[in-house]
């Protein structure tokens, strides 16, 4: 496993730096929803925002006036910048001994191409799995100290583990983009557009159709107001979401089982 304990070592810092981006929204507006809420203009001033800008940050009129409504909104965020680290984990992983030209050392060793990209997709797993314990835990123990009444665990959880879910279909995702392009020369160039393209697209249903678009971004998959508010998971998306990544992995193991590697 020494592969896997390498890529540990070597995203550790940049994993702690994306846990504190992730907390640090939580953590600010939790810790000025008391002030928000016991103040009515505010919501006053949600309803004159307009729709477009709203719709942007999943907000609704209430979104400043209950907790629940609040914490949608907050999980909009945290959800948009855990993808971005997720996308960036996924595609970064396999592109940098090609972009760092150390992929021929990598092979070299006595260890097949199975077990090196096994050994990198169980690394990110346990480092996203560690920013969302991290999260888990923190927003969890600052909302019992300072929300009243208090937010149900149970939906705490459910409504909160989409932030994981959004991460997985990312991580696949630019797992098997590192896999596929012969040459990244930046991550950040093919995460962020990736990213924000989806969420942007995510927008546009009105258009296409609240049921149609919830299958084509992954912003979608989950309705965080129905959640945050004690609704459950639609059966169908999880099935698709699950497939979606499978695929995604799958393809990377074979690509990547054939590809030459060109690091020149």
């Amino acid at each position: 496993m020494n592969v896997y304990k390498h890529e540990l070592r070597q995203n550790r810092t940049a994993t702690v730096i994306w846990a504190i981006s992730i907390l640090a929204i939580a953590v600010l507006y939790i810790s000025i929803y008391p002030s928000i809420a016991a103040n009515p203009d505010f919501s006053k001033i949600i309803k004159e925002f307009p729709e477009a800008f709203k719709k942007s940050f999943g907000m609704t009129n209430n979104s400043l006036s209950t907790f629940p409504a609040l914490y949608a909104v907050i999980l909009n965020l945290v959800i948009l910048v855990g993808a971005v680290q997720a996308m960036n984990l996924g595609a970064g992983i396999i592109s940098k001994e090609v972009r760092y030209k150390t992929a021929d050392f990598l092979l070299s060793k006595p260890v097949n191409r199975y077990n090196i990209l096994t050994q990198k997709l169980l690394s990110v797993t346990t480092l996203l799995m560690l920013t969302n314990i991290v999260y888990l835990t923190t927003t969890w123990g600052l909302i019992r100290s300072i929300i009243e009444p208090p937010f149900q665990f149970e939906v705490f959880l459910r409504s909160s583990l989409p932030l994981l879910l959004v991460q997985i279909f990312f991580f696949s995702l630019g797992f098997l983009l590192g896999v596929a392009l012969p040459k990244i020369r930046s991550v950040i160039a093919v995460s962020l557009p990736t990213v924000f393209g989806f969420y942007v697209f995510g927008l546009l249903d009105t258009v296409i159709g609240k049921e149609k678009i919830k299958y084509l971004t992954p912003f979608k998959f989950f309705d965080l107001n129905k959640l945050t508010s004690g609704g459950t998971y639609q059966t169908g998306v999880l099935i698709y979401l699950g497939v979606l990544v499978a695929l995604s992995i799958i393809g990377s193991y074979l690509i990547y089982q054939k590809k030459d590697i060109h690091i020149t």
